[in-house]
């Protein structure tokens, strides 16, 4: 998998506000201005990989693993509910530490 490119990078901050905005709470009385979206769950076999910048032009890949078992190549049950997505594990770990972004979640999942 090859790191995000430079133009890639310059969308972040645009799409961050834009997930911020679609995953606040709304003022008391207010109308959302987009509808609930209901949690989704999908089964994924494979690898999961968290990119950092930690340095200007430096960028890290760590492959995710299980914080009980230590498998990285699931089966993973991904869970999100639009603010937050968990990996379960198959040895019945659930985990929201994996430090994922839902972006690099919503990437590799196949489409159904």
């Amino acid at each position: 998998m090859a790191p995000p490119t430079e133009s890639g990078e310059a969308l972040l901050p645009d799409l961050t506000a834009l997930f911020t905005a679609l995953a606040a709470t709304s003022a008391p009385g207010a109308v959302p201005l987009t509808p609930l979206a209901e949690p989704w769950q999908v089964q994924y076999q494979g690898r999961f990989r968290r990119h950092t910048r930690p340095a200007p032009g430096v960028w890290t890949a760590e492959t995710v693993g299980c914080p009980k078992c230590g498998g990285k190549d699931g089966p993973w049950t991904v869970t999100c509910d639009w603010r937050q997505a968990t990996l379960g594990c198959a040895c019945g770990v659930v985990s929201r530490e994996h430090g994922l972004s839902l972006s690099e979640i919503w990437l590799v999942l196949p489409e159904t």
